[in-house]
This record gives C-alpha cells, sequence and structure tokens, in this order.
C-alpha cells in the first residue's frame, strides 16, 4: 500500500486551464512527520526536486470551433417585397456563383411584364414614339426596368421575341462559396421595403447569408474571462486537427466581450491557406504560447491539486515536511508557476499523497468536502 501511494502524483490536467485555482489559497502551511516505522524507508518513498527560479514560455491549452471568415460574409438582398416561393440551398450547402439561392413570386413583376408585352403590341404607340425620336431610350429604359426587377438579359430576350413570362424572381449565389444561414422559408412573405425607380432609392433585405469560397476559414478560441489579459494579436498558436496535424498560426484578433452564453473569452486565429477537408464549426484543439514569465516553477507532479486549494509538500528535514499551500500562476508543458514556494526548496514530486494522508490523520481533517484532491 505504501508503494503504491509513494508513486501518486497530481493529474495534471487540473492545470490544463488556469482558473480558479490561481486564487491567493486560504490554507496555512502545517508540517507533516513520519511515523518511525516510514522514516527508515524514506528514500524509497519518495521523489524530490528542486524548485528554480526564473524565466519560462508558458502555455495555455483549449479548444476552438472553425468559423467563417466574418470579412467575407456576403448577404443575398431581395429590393423588392413578395412571397418565397422555393429555397433551393441548405444551410452549408456548396455554391457556384449565379446558381439559384431563392424564388420570390411577386404580382406586379407579373403585371410589368405583360404590361411591356402589350406596350410592344400596340403599334400606333411605337409608331408615336418613332415619330417623336423617343422610342430607343424608352425601350432602353424599360429594358433596364426589367433588369431592376432581377431579370437577366437571357429571360429579356425570350420575353421580348418569344413573349415567354418569367414567374418568379430568382436570386442568385453572387461568388463561389458556401450558405451560413437562411433567414426566410418556402412562404415566407419579404417586405423589403419602399422603392422609387427614378430616384433609385432602394431599402433591401437580406434573405440569405454566405461566405466566398476565397476566402480561409477562422478558427474561433475560447479562454476563462480571467486569461483574456494574456492574449495579444501576433500571439502564436497552434491548432491540433482531428487527423493528428498541427498548424502553427498566431492570433488575429482578440474579441472585447465576453460570449454571455458560454461565459468564455474569445479570439479569432485566421487559418490562412486551410487543409482540405476543414469543415465548419469542426472542433479543434489549441495550444498558446504565452510571453515569457519569470516566477518560481516547479514540476507539474509537485503540485497537489485539491479543488481551489493546491498544496505543495516541501522537505525541511529528514523525516520532516511542510505542507504549503501555493497558488499556481502559470503553467509551462512541464513546469507550473507558483507562489508560495522559494527558489531552491526541495519539494515531492512522487509520495505527496502518502504524506497527504499523515497530515489528514494528525488533523483530524478525514475525508472533508472541501479537501478533495486530484490525484492518480
Amino acid at each position: 500500500m505504501l508503494a503504491q501511494q509513494a508513486s501518486g502524483h497530481s493529474d495534471p490536467r487540473m492545470f490544463g486551464q488556469a482558473g480558479a485555482a490561481a486564487a491567493t489559497p486560504a490554507a496555512v502551511a502545517s508540517e507533516v512527520q513520519l511515523p518511525p516505522g516510514v522514516a527508515g524507508q524514506e528514500l524509497s518513498l519518495f521523489t524530490l526536486a528542486e524548485s528554480q527560479a526564473g524565466s519560462q514560455a508558458s502555455t495555455v491549452k483549449t479548444y476552438g470551433l472553425v468559423v467563417p471568415n466574418a470579412q467575407a460574409m456576403l448577404d443575398v438582398n431581395l429590393i423588392v417585397s413578395g412571397q418565397v416561393k422555393d429555397v433551393h440551398v441548405r444551410v452549408g450547402d456548396s455554391v457556384r456563383k449565379g446558381q439559384p439561392i431563392i424564388s420570390i413570386f411577386n404580382p406586379e413583376f407579373i403585371t410589368t411584364q405583360r404590361g411591356h408585352l402589350e406596350f410592344l403590341k400596340n403599334e400606333e404607340k411605337l409608331q408615336a414614339l418613332r415619330e417623336e425620336g423617343r422610342l430607343p431610350n424608352y425601350l432602353k429604359d424599360a429594358k433596364e426596368n426589367l433588369r431592376w426587377w432581377g431579370m437577366n438579359d437571357r429571360q429579356i430576350s425570350d420575353l421580348i421575341e418569344h413573349g415567354k413570362v418569367v414567374d418568379h424572381i430568382t436570386l442568385d449565389a453572387p461568388a463561389d462559396g458556401f450558405v451560413t444561414a437562411l433567414f426566410v422559408q418556402p412562404g415566407s412573405v419579404v417586405n423589403a421595403g419602399d422603392r422609387t425607380m427614378k430616384q433609385f432609392v432602394v431599402v433591401g433585405k437580406a434573405v440569405a447569408r454566405m461566405v466566398s469560397a476565397q476566402a480561409a476559414p477562422w478558427v474561433e478560441g475560447y479562454v476563462y474571462p480571467d486569461q483574456r489579459a494574456l492574449l495579444r494579436p501576433g500571439l502564436p498558436v497552434r491548432v491540433g486537427l482531428a487527423d493528428g496535424r498541427q498548424l502553427e498560426r498566431h492570433i488575429t484578433q482578440v474579441l472585447p466581450i465576453v460570449d454571455p452564453n458560454t461565459q468564455r473569452a474569445r479570439f479569432l486565429v485566421d487559418l490562412g491557406r486551410a487543409p482540405v477537408g476543414l469543415a465548419m464549426g469542426q472542433a479543434v484543439d489549441l495550444s498558446l504560447r504565452l510571453d515569457a514569465r519569470t516566477g518560481v516553477w516547479v514540476p507539474r507532479q509537485a503540485v497537489l491539486g485539491q479543488a481551489v486549494r493546491p498544496v505543495v509538500y516541501v522537505k525541511i528535514a529528514p523525516g520532516r515536511y511542510r505542507r504549503t499551500p501555493v497558488a499556481v500562476l502559470d503553467e509551462s508543458t512541464e513546469l507550473l508557476r507558483v507562489d508560495g514556494v522559494e527558489a531552491g526548496a526541495k519539494v515531492v514530486v512522487a509520495g505527496k499523497m502518502m504524506l497527504e494522508g499523515f497530515h489528514r490523520i494528525s488533523t483530524g481533517a478525514g475525508g472533508a468536502a472541501d479537501t478533495h484532491h486530484h490525484d492518480h
């Protein structure tokens, strides 16, 4: 049993996010003395390391989600009111430029086309405009009006030459990309606002949103609010993909507001030329390499993680150890920066649980809920 306890060590995942453990501990240091029967085995039961003073490049490990590049967002706008007839795409679909997104029915649109056909059949009006020299301009304005409604040149030619009326307005994708949001569904009535053709005053309505395929996606990363002060644009970030690949990138932007739903501070990483197969909403591992911090560092295994009261056992004499509360301030891959231990102290990295057991027995702490440990 002693050998099993001696090999125990604190769970390094306890400090994967610097959070509650960074608070100054309320507990006070106390001494633990080994019983006579154990003191003789001290060298075989405990492993020590020396705390170090200096600078370490600390890291914060967290996660993020692949999100669209907000600077490449495109709205598909409707400038005439109407009822949605068909929605031809779904959120997440890849689309090509000119591909139909949404079809709208508007009775006035059909009336406009039929009115133009009736005009073209009225030879008396056409002749009057010819004699006045205004026919070319009138026909040109009529075509511009039809284009404003959303008709393309082929549809206008079919209308004029073959009398083919288009029964709905189709909104096409403005660029290659993929759909990120749809704001309407079949049957929705859309009010696009007032319009005045003569003055070209138009109040449009976005019915869909997409992001250009030419823009690289971003990663939105998340940290605890009290870690936001550690972030800055340009900070190195390692992005870990599900297939094991690693991307070396930098923080592009630190968002100023904590997300009210997740209670996390957020930052954005521009992936640049992203790997093939990376999907929107995909989760990725992030490792932030913070600026080097100076202080006293101890091995991760030296810190016994107790919820919000981490402690370190420091050897002060043969058979005697000081149970020392610490505050965890920073972390690197192998070390933790702590407040409460002096440089050069001999800290226990294996055998802490045995010392903690002796401490509980001597103080009568037992299995109190507020001294829960995270040890293997």
